[in-house]
């Protein structure tokens, strides 16, 4: 059995994208779907005195054409560095491991480029954040895989390329999935869902807030993030106990 996931390369994500990632055999970035403006692939979330605050990437992107995230790029920085890099000293200044995660974190974020991909950006970050927490999933790149446009068959054009029978989805696309699963099933893929409890650990500034960045848990736990992973994952469960669940079947 051969399991595979594959997501698009969010802007420094959360606990629960490297879960997924620590799950299957093969990883893919979906680097090859369109760029959706103020979504997770240009904006997350870190904890600060005030609460939650977004850091947004600036992009830019054609207003009249489709494109997608490989194709999308930065925009310009100057702003964005400053307001990003004060936010983040600011924030974690009393943290225990700022100084052992900090100077990585800041020099991803100083090494962005104008004109970069959005895609190779954040890709960037998710290779360093595996490697900080040692997940070796070998991972791969969707523009680099011979594969459809099609919404459903791209998915199953790939989980063959990797000649992988189960696909593990986020539990985000199931209402497509539904409408698609009949393919999957002809196609021999086993469709599972990914379930992931974001746990609760050490942070600053009062009351615990959930689905954070993971930089986060790099600052106030430091190496204790790849457990901190690994204890929010729930057992997967089967495309039919999800719909039997969900009130979908009954619909």
């Amino acid at each position: 059995m051969t399991t595979i996931a594959i997501m698009q390369p969010t802007f420094l994500p959360w606990l629960g994208y490297f879960d997924l990632i620590d799950q299957v055999d093969h990883f893919v970035y979906l680097d090859t779907v369109e760029f959706s403006k103020q979504s997770w692939q240009q904006r997350n979330r870190i904890k600060t005195s005030a609460g939650a605050a977004w850091l947004t990437l600036p992009v830019e992107y054609s207003k009249t054409n489709k494109t997608i995230i490989a194709e999308a790029k930065i925009g310009a920085l100057d702003k964005f560095l400053l307001k990003s890099v004060n936010t983040l000293k600011h924030a974690y200044a009393r943290s225990r491991y700022t100084e052992e995660h900090m100077p990585w974190i800041l020099d991803y974020l100083l090494g962005l480029q104008e004109g970069e991909s959005l895609a190779s950006a954040n890709i960037r970050f998710i290779e360093r954040a595996c490697s900080q927490t040692a997940i070796n999933t070998p991972r791969h790149f969707a523009s680099e895989i011979p594969h459809s446009s099609n919404r459903y068959q791209r998915l199953i054009d790939i989980c063959k390329h990797f000649r992988a029978d189960v696909y593990l989805s986020p539990m985000g696309a199931l209402s497509y999935l539904i409408e698609d699963i009949r393919h999957f099933e002809s196609a021999n893929i086993n469709v599972c869902f990914h379930r992931y409890d974001p746990p609760v650990y050490t942070q600053m500034h009062g009351e615990f807030i959930s689905h954070l960045s993971i930089i986060d848990s790099f600052m106030n736990e430091g190496n204790m993030t790849t457990e901190i992973i690994r204890k929010g994952r729930l057992e997967r469960l089967e495309y039919d106990q999800v719909i039997a669940g969900s009130g979908f079947a009954d619909a």
